[in-house]
Formats: C-alpha cells, sequence, structure tokens
C-alpha cells in the first residue's frame, strides 16, 4: 500500500480532493496517503454526528492532524430537530449532505472516502440479508459519479489489516470509535459473528467478493443491455406490452424482464406482484394490479396496459347552452356550432348531466332496442379497464352519448326537444371541479 494506488483513477495533475476523516484508522491512513500523493491538493472534511460524548474530541483530533499536515480542514456538525430520527441511515445522509456541500464550497472535483475490502464483504452480506436484489449485489463502487464530481474509494481492494498494518508501520495516529464494538448495531453483528466464521473456513473471502462484484458488474451491464432490447420488443407504446415474444422465456427470465417493465410505471414494485401477474397473462379473464401510487395495470391475454388514475370527475349539469362547467379534466361546455376539430358532436336534451357511468345506465340502440351500457361497452369491444373513466351524457339514467363513440351507434328515446350541438373540451384543467 503506497501513495501509487491512486494512480488508477487517472486523476490530472493537481486535482483537487476533499477526503472525509472521521479520525479512524481508515481515514487516517488514507489522509496519510493522500497527503503523500504529489498531484493531488488535498482538504480535509470532518463531520460530528453528535452521537458519542466523545464525538467533539474526535474532531478536534482530525482538525490537530490536519493543520500538522498543512492542509486545509472543513468541520460540520448534525443539528438535529426535535424528534429527528438518529438512525444510522439518517446519520449518513447527513453525513454525504456535508460532504456534498463542501465538496461544491471547496471547488474539489473528487471526493474520497476510506470503504475497504471488509467493508464491501459487509455491504454485500446486508444487502443479500435485506433484498436479494441483484442489482444492489455491486456492493461499494470504486469511483463513481456524485453530485457533479467524482466519489472515489482508494482503500477499496485492501483489507482492514492491511491498513492497521500500514498504519503501524508508518505511525499513524488514529482514535477508537467505541461504537464499532456496540452488538446492538446490525452492521456489527455481522463484522463480530458472523464474518470472523466465514473468514474461518475460507482465508481467501475478501478476494473471492471482490471478483463476484466486479463480474457482478460486467453481468448486470449485459442484462440491462438485453431487457432494453427486450422492451422494446414488447412495448406496442408507453403504456400497453404485447406478452407474447416473451411467454416462452424460461420463467425466471420473465420475472426480470416483468420487473423491468412494471419499474417503467412505478420505481418500486413488489416483488409478490411478479408471480400473479405471469400467471394472469395466459387467462382471458382480465385482472387488475395497483402498482401504487396511483398507478396500476389491467392484465389479460398476453396484454399488460398500464392504468393512470384520473380524478374522479365531479358531475355537473347543463341547463342551457354555451354554459362553461370546469371539472377535473377540463372545461366543457355545450355549444351550437365551433370549428370542425374543436368539439365532440352530440344529441342532447336539456337539462343533461356530464358524468362518468353509473349502475342501471342504458342506451338506445339504432334499431330501438334498449340495452344496458355495461352490455353495449362489452359488445363494442371497450377495455375493462377504460369503462369507468369513460364520460357519458346523461337524464337520469338515460345516455344520450359515451365518450368515444360515434352518434350513429346511439339512438335518443325520447326524440322530442333534442338538440343537435358540440360538447367542447378547453385545453384549460382545474383540479378543483368548483363550478362556473
Amino acid at each position: 500500500m503506497s501513495p501509487k494506488l491512486f494512480q488508477r483513477f487517472g486523476f490530472a495533475p493537481h486535482t483537487r480532493v476533499l477526503v472525509a476523516v472521521s479520525g479512524g484508522v481508515d481515514s487516517m491512513v488514507l489522509l496519510n496517503l493522500a497527503v503523500k500523493a504529489a498531484d493531488l491538493d488535498v482538504v480535509v472534511a470532518t463531520f460530528d454526528h453528535r452521537l458519542r460524548p466523545e464525538s467533539q474530541q474526535e474532531q478536534a483530533f482530525v482538525v490537530a492532524a490536519a493543520q500538522q499536515l498543512q492542509v486545509p480542514v472543513v468541520t460540520g456538525q448534525w443539528r438535529r430537530s426535535d424528534g429527528q430520527p438518529t438512525s444510522e441511515a439518517a446519520a449518513r445522509q447527513a453525513r454525504y449532505a456535508f460532504l456534498a456541500a463542501t465538496a461544491a464550497e471547496q471547488h474539489a472535483e473528487v471526493v474520497m472516502t476510506a470503504h475497504h475490502a471488509d467493508d464491501q464483504l459487509e455491504t454485500i452480506l446486508f444487502r443479500l440479508a435485506r433484498s436479494g436484489d441483484p442489482a444492489a449485489l455491486i456492493g461499494i463502487r470504486a469511483d463513481r459519479a456524485w453530485h457533479g464530481r467524482r466519489l472515489v474509494r482508494p482503500l477499496l481492494p485492501y483489507s482492514k489489516a492491511m491498513i492497521r498494518s500500514y498504519a503501524d508501520q508508518h505511525n499513524v495516529r488514529f482514535c477508537e470509535d467505541s461504537s464499532n464494538a456496540d452488538p446492538h448495531y446490525a452492521r456489527n453483528q455481522l463484522r463480530h459473528q458472523v464474518i470472523p466464521a466465514f473468514k474461518k473456513q475460507n482465508t481467501q473471502l475478501l478476494a473471492h467478493i471482490q471478483t463476484f462484484t466486479m463480474e457482478q458488474t460486467g453481468l448486470l451491464a449485459l442484462a440491462e443491455a438485453q431487457l432494453a432490447e427486450w422492451l422494446q420488443r414488447l412495448q406496442v407504446d408507453d403504456a400497453t406490452v404485447n406478452w407474447r415474444a416473451a411467454s416462452s422465456q424460461p420463467e425466471a427470465v420473465q420475472r426480470l424482464l416483468l420487473k423491468k417493465i412494471l419499474q417503467q410505471w412505478h420505481p418500486n414494485v413488489d416483488r409478490q406482484l411478479l408471480s400473479p401477474v405471469l400467471a394472469s397473462l395466459s387467462g382471458t379473464k382480465e385482472r387488475r394490479f395497483d402498482l401504487g401510487g396511483g398507478i396500476s395495470i389491467a392484465v389479460q391475454s398476453e396484454q399488460i396496459v398500464c392504468l393512470t388514475r384520473q380524478a374522479p370527475v365531479k358531475p355537473v349539469t347543463f341547463t342551457k347552452l354555451d354554459q362553461q362547467h370546469r371539472t377535473s379534466r377540463g372545461i366543457f361546455s355545450l355549444q351550437t356550432s365551433v370549428a370542425a376539430d374543436k368539439g365532440t358532436p352530440v344529441r342532447v336534451k336539456l337539462p343533461i348531466t356530464l358524468r362518468t357511468r353509473q349502475a342501471g345506465d342504458v342506451v338506445q340502440l339504432p334499431n330501438g332496442v334498449i340495452q344496458k351500457l355495461r352490455r353495449f361497452l362489452i359488445n363494442t369491444k371497450i377495455p375493462a379497464y377504460q369503462r369507468d373513466q369513460l364520460l357519458v351524457l346523461a337524464r337520469g339514467h338515460q345516455v344520450f352519448w359515451v365518450e368515444g363513440q360515434p352518434l350513429e351507434r346511439l339512438s335518443a328515446i325520447d326524440q322530442t326537444d333534442i338538440l343537435h350541438v358540440v360538447l367542447v373540451k378547453s385545453p384549460d384543467v382545474d383540479t378543483s371541479e368548483d363550478k362556473s
């Protein structure tokens, strides 16, 4: 381990780097190596989480060390509001927010942290236990884009034992964090109880983890390229997928494809949905599944349709022509004449109500037959997932017009006082549903 370890990152001469230093052995060794690298302009950032009585003294120790090394140092503290959580995740979020802000203030192109090979092993085991998501098992990346800068972990190839050995050989002083021995923290349980047993079984465990994460990263990159190709093949449009081409693939492949497709509509897909959705794709009866956040899917006959829940339309009644009503889907009016492409021809009898369908609604067909609206929508091949969203014009339960259906498919029951007018929708949308 030497300052040459930075060469693999290809830093330009005099790259300004912000080194995150807690005072522990890992970050103090990283700082020692960084200041010895001729082409790096080092700035130290140290953050006090204020979770332990000794944390203030540890920050003072880092400040003194930076001053002795003659490098700039920036300090920060976690200023929590009353009731703010103090979990490991919240502390990490606060720390990285400080690092991002400090890097911007100091014009640092690179932020460095002291994660090492043992941290990588802990992270892989932790993520495997928590989710089993293959994408999470690439572990900690040695170099990645972050807030317009680079976030690098130069010590990632090295074990904790190697870092401690370097500190002993080069007289690097450091602080011992007492919380690292606290068994209440889940990571410490892995560190002190589980991982030693694994290492006892195979002394090459850390090397194997390094190989695993590298190859896992490559496999995921190849898989993402293949998934993107399949997505183009299956996607009919932004909201519709034809599953037929994928139906002959192994179930494991289908699950990956389905997860990728659903994630484009909702980023956090419940994996428990995958099996029932796949089973429903071969059925002829429509089934719906809620993805959350107002998004659902309709699945039937090897087709998946994404449904965005529209705001419900409060019924509004027209009592005269040119009267405007504002709804969650726009401003509607009935007019006698407009430009040909500005509205929808309808036959109505005033007063008449604009709404969505209700139980008991009926239509009259051109042959005089009275038919339930539900049956009419089925016969005209309106997908089930669209039926509850369609607008209608109705008097009581007599429907005069159905959204998307031409006039010749319906006939008004009472031909007396029938008006031939145009339903106009303006582009303005107001979700308040105030009626003008």
